[in-house]
């Protein structure tokens, strides 16, 4: 199995903590955070994973070089921003990527477990898998509403009718993005079109220790009750 890191974004609400550091590669520890999804990730059964990048994407190329993953790893440069659904596509158009293939949000941290996603996706014959989490504090986050195991719709943050969150973890086929080019968002085009369609199955995840280092106070958080190995 093969995997994509999004990591385009310009991490807009961490500036004024990041010194314009790539938020993916912000310190933590001895380390950074990408040490720490990327471990998460190789714990399963991946074989390589695609860093889709585009701000200052030659930090990047210089931790590839420089980190113990790096034969599993390639860079694949977004000419220009294309959103999260384009910078996917974009992959998908220029490597050699398997499908199915997981994608995995470049600012998230879940105690997912990708081998058994990867089971159920086969189980259910999936299209489209998207991993939800059950945590206690939904208010940051979009809420994703859930029937018989397939998303039938998604609600803008500040909702409190469901408990399940958008964990940033996905397993798609590439068929999924026939028709698509250019700029457009997975969770603001893709998916709400796989809905329409009945297409979208959900994989729990419950009682989540999830986290996202998109904001200064998470990612303080963060260094402080982690360490790199």
């Amino acid at each position: 199995m093969d995997a994509i890191v999004l990591l385009g974004g310009f991490g807009t609400r961490l500036q004024s903590i990041s010194n314009n550091v790539p938020k993916a590669l912000m310190p933590i520890g001895d380390g950074c955070y990408l040490d720490f999804l990327l471990e998460r990730i190789f714990k399963f059964n991946i074989s390589h994973v695609y860093l889709s990048v585009h701000y200052k994407y030659e930090l990047f190329q210089d931790y590839v070089m420089h980190t113990i993953y790096g034969n599993k790893l390639t860079n694949v440069i977004e000419p220009e921003p294309l959103g999260t659904g384009g910078a996917i596509n974009y992959v998908i158009k220029n490597s050699s990527i398997n499908s199915p293939f997981f994608v995995v949000n470049g600012d998230s941290l879940s105690d997912i477990d990708l081998n058994q996603m990867n089971t159920e996706f086969k189980i259910r014959n999936s299209q489209a898998l998207i991993g939800i989490s059950s945590i206690e504090d939904t208010k940051r986050y979009g809420k994703v509403i859930v029937e018989n195991k397939k998303v039938i719709s998604f609600k803008e943050k500040g909702i409190v009718n469901s408990r399940w969150i958008n964990n940033g973890h996905y397993l798609l086929k590439r068929d999924v993005f026939f028709g698509y080019s250019g700029h457009f968002s997975i969770e603001e085009d893709l998916f709400p079109n796989l809905v329409r369609n009945n297409e979208l199955d959900a994989f729990k995840v419950i009682n989540d220790d999830f986290i996202d280092i998109g904001i200064p106070e998470d990612y303080l958080k963060f260094c402080n009750i982690s360490e790199p190995k």
